[in-house]
């Protein structure tokens, strides 16, 4: 298989079958430039993205809100000022039409200064958040 590298990306169709592993070309997996990967599926736009990582301890925020407002995303901006976490691998926020809000983001938990649990502690109490999951990805 020849890789194109002429431009600013590269691109393959990988085979896909429930239950086998999926193989990704050597010069991928060389052109990462790591022995890890996060990967990451968006439910809403079955899109799946992959981010070459340095280290398998990440970690999974989940906030479930009751809308994704301007001032919910100011403190929590705060909090994450506040723990000093700026290092995000991967973000998104979205409402789920007639359901849920959520905002989400992986990250390396070795970055915090503050514990994890003190920075759920921190996000329980903005205004409109009714749940935060804070979990290891596996």
């Amino acid at each position: 298989m020849v890789i194109d590298r002429e431009g600013a990306t590269s691109a393959i169709i990988l085979r896909i079958k429930g239950g086998e592993p999926v193989e990704f070309p050597a010069e991928f997996i060389k052109d990462m430039g790591e022995s890890a990967a996060l990967t990451v599926m968006h439910h809403k736009d079955r899109v799946v993205k992959i981010f070459p990582v340095s280290s398998e301890d990440i970690y999974l925020l989940r906030i479930e809100i009751s809308d994704l407002s301007r001032n919910f995303l100011k403190q929590l901006n705060f909090a994450f000022n506040e723990a000093r976490l700026s290092d995000i691998i991967f973000t998104t926020g979205v409402c789920l039409r007639g359901e849920k809000c959520y905002y989400e983001c992986y990250f390396v938990p070795d970055q915090l200064e503050k514990s994890l649990d003190e920075l759920k502690n921190s996000l329980e109490k903005i205004h409109g958040v009714s749940k935060v999951v804070l979990r290891r990805v596996e």
